[in-house]
C-alpha cells in the first residue's frame, strides 16, 4: 500500500493541474458508485432527520456530493509534495486568521475544535505551513503502511501527529505552545457526553472541552470550504474561552462547564454544516451510539449523563 500510493503520488504530481482536477471527480464518482446501498440511504436519512431539506431526491444529492468530494480531496493529499507555502496561499483566501495571529503572539497554548467538513487534511497543511504550532491528535491506522503514509505526508505539510492515546503528550504540547487539533463530530462511543445536535440528543467527544480546562487554553473553531475550482475560503471563528483563572471550580461547576462549552461547540458546528452540508461526512452512522446508549438507560443497563 505505501509504495503504490508514492508511486500514484509522483504521477500526480506531474500531471497538469486540470487532470488532477478531473481525476479526482472521477476517483469521487468511483467512489459513490461502490458505496452499498443500505449506506447510501442513511446518510439520506440523517440528511432529512437533521432538517437539512425534506426533499429526499435533494438529500440524496447532498449524500452524493459529501461522499464524491473525498477524490478531489485524496488528489490535494497526494500533491503535496509540490506544495510549497506560496503555491497554498493562492490557493486560500483568510477570515478570521487575526484571532490566530494573536494566539500565536501571545505564545499560549490552545485546543483547536476539528471537524470532518470540507478538506480537513488542506486545512491542517496549510496551517502548520503558515507556522501556526498544530499538533494533529490522529487515529492510528489498522494498516501500518497506510498509518506510515498519511503520517509521512502530513509531516511533509510540517504538521506534527501524535496518537490518541498520547494523553501526556498532548498536555506537554500545550504547555508549550502549541495547538491541539481534535475532532469531534464523529460519534464517540459511550465515552461521550448527551448534548443537542440538529435538535437531537447526541452524544458528543467533550474532549476540546476538557483539554481546555487544564489550564483554561482557548478553542478556536477553523473550516474550509471549497467555494471554487482550485480555491478555498478558512473561516476562523472568536475563541471561546470556558474557563477562568480560578481553577477551584468544584467538580460540579467543572461539569457544568463541559457541557456547556461542549453545546457552544455543537452549535457552531451545526451552523456551518447548515450553510455547507455537502461538505459535511454524511456517510458515517452519527446517531449509532447515542441509539444504543438509550435504550441501555432505558433498560436499566446504564445510567443517564447530561
Amino acid at each position: 500500500m505505501y509504495t503504490f500510493m508514492k508511486i500514484l503520488s509522483w504521477i500526480i504530481c506531474h500531471l497538469p493541474e486540470g487532470v488532477r482536477r478531473a481525476l479526482g471527480h472521477f476517483l469521487g464518482w468511483f467512489f459513490w458508485t461502490f458505496v452499498p446501498r443500505k449506506r447510501k440511504r442513511l446518510a439520506q436519512q440523517q440528511i432529512l432527520d437533521c432538517g437539512i431539506t425534506d426533499d429526499p431526491e435533494r438529500a440524496m444529492e447532498i449524500a452524493k456530493a459529501s461522499s464524491c468530494r473525498f477524490g478531489p480531496m485524496i488528489i490535494e493529499v497526494l500533491s503535496y509534495p509540490i506544495y510549497t507555502k506560496e503555491i497554498l496561499d493562492k490557493k486560500i483566501t483568510w477570515h478570521g486568521k487575526e484571532y490566530l495571529d494573536e494566539l500565536k503572539e501571545s505564545g499560549e497554548g490552545a485546543v483547536f475544535m476539528a471537524s470532518h467538513a470540507g478538506n480537513w487534511e488542506l486545512l491542517g497543511a496549510v496551517l502548520a505551513m503558515n507556522g501556526y504550532p498544530l499538533i494533529s491528535v490522529a487515529q492510528q491506522q489498522n494498516s501500518h503502511s497506510a498509518d506510515a503514509f498519511i503520517n509521512e505526508y502530513r509531516a511533509m505539510m510540517k504538521q506534527h501527529v501524535t496518537y490518541k492515546t498520547g494523553i501526556r503528550d498532548m498536555v506537554r504540547f500545550l504547555q508549550n505552545g502549541h495547538y491541539i487539533g481534535l475532532l469531534m463530530d464523529q460519534d464517540p462511543g459511550y465515552t461521550g457526553i448527551m448534548v443537542r445536535l440538529f435538535g437531537r440528543d447526541t452524544l458528543t467527544a467533550d474532549g476540546p472541552a476538557k483539554m481546555a480546562g487544564i489550564k483554561n487554553y482557548p478553542i478556536i473553531s477553523t473550516f474550509i470550504h471549497e467555494d471554487r475550482p482550485y480555491h478555498h475560503v478558512i473561516d476562523v471563528l472568536p475563541p471561546i474561552r470556558p474557563y477562568t483563572a480560578d481553577h477551584r471550580l468544584s467538580k460540579e461547576e467543572k461539569e457544568r462547564i463541559v457541557y456547556a462549552t461542549t453545546q457552544a461547540l455543537n452549535d457552531r458546528l451545526e451552523e456551518r454544516i447548515r450553510k455547507y452540508p455537502e461538505d459535511w461526512f454524511w456517510l458515517h452512522n452519527r446517531w449509532k451510539w447515542t441509539k444504543r446508549y438509550k435504550e441501555k438507560v432505558a433498560n436499566g443497563e446504564m445510567a443517564a449523563r447530561g
